[in-house]
């Protein structure tokens, strides 16, 4: 038996001279396969049972005392596919983990984009638990301006709730809006010194609003059921999005 054969398979020199003993002897029990090999016998023993894992010998456990035998070419070659099966698992999972390293670097320079989707059953619970994380960020990376277009349907499903925004938002903090004139739009027109809409009279084709608070760009469909909002934490995308917005409040 070729012992670099043995190694280049991944055998360490003593698995490889407990593997050569046994071939040659057919069988050992744990005693004679110490004898045989010069290695102490509860070693021996670990030896053989790594081999056993490994495919290239076998355990005959109903003989007094327990003998091994080397692996017959038939169960060689299910070792073979056993290998195969644990080499494709092993390549699926390393690229899993090259796909997760990759991520984690990209997270280190450009923060990855997180988003969340919320139904309609769930936003009129949701608005309040998510403005003041809104307003954190907007505070926190000093971009006060709460920009975007907003549709004026949103008025309609949800006027209460942007009066509660109000009611919590810091002296700081103001909105500008482009949007659609409609008459809950009327309603809200001069309730709030902060609040600076511009109506847009050619969007008339948009069917959803899009926020950009902070860190965060949301987009929310309330032209028609079931309502929905997308929220996008990106601080990339939120300064691309809100300098679209800075630049065409002017040009409205």
């Amino acid at each position: 038996m070729d012992e670099q054969l043995l190694i280049s398979l991944g055998l360490n020199t003593r698995e490889a001279k407990v593997y050569k003993a046994v071939l040659r002897a057919r069988e050992l029990d744990p005693a004679r396969l110490a004898k045989a090999t010069g290695i102490k016998r509860t070693t021996a023993y670990s030896i053989a049972r790594s081999l056993i894992e490994k495919g290239l010998l076998i355990e005959d456990s109903s003989r007094r005392p327990r003998v091994f035998r080397p692996a017959a070419t038939e169960d060689l070659a299910l070792a073979v596919e056993t290998e195969r099966k644990r080499s494709e698992e092993r390549q699926q999972l390393l690229k899993k983990l090259a796909e997760e390293v990759s991520m984690v670097n990209a997270e280190t320079t450009y923060p990855v984009p997180r988003i969340k989707f919320t139904e309609e059953s769930k936003l009129e619970a949701y608005f309040p638990q998510v403005f003041p994380i809104w307003m954190e960020s907007m505070i926190e990376t000093k971009e006060y301006g709460f920009w975007g277009y907003q549709d004026a349907t949103l008025v309609e499903a949800y006027e209460d709730q942007l009066h509660y925004w109000w009611s919590i938002a810091p002296p700081e903090l103001y909105v500008k809006l482009l949007t659609n004139l409609s008459s809950a739009e009327r309603r809200m027109m001069g309730k709030y010194e902060r609040r600076d809409m511009k109506y847009w009279g050619e969007a008339t084709n948009f069917i959803s609003s899009t926020w950009i608070c902070g860190d965060y760009v949301i987009m929310i469909n309330t032209r028609q059921h079931p309502h929905y909002m997308v929220e996008i934490h990106s601080r990339l995308l939120a300064h691309d999005q809100r300098e679209v917005f800075r630049n065409l409040w002017d040009l409205v």
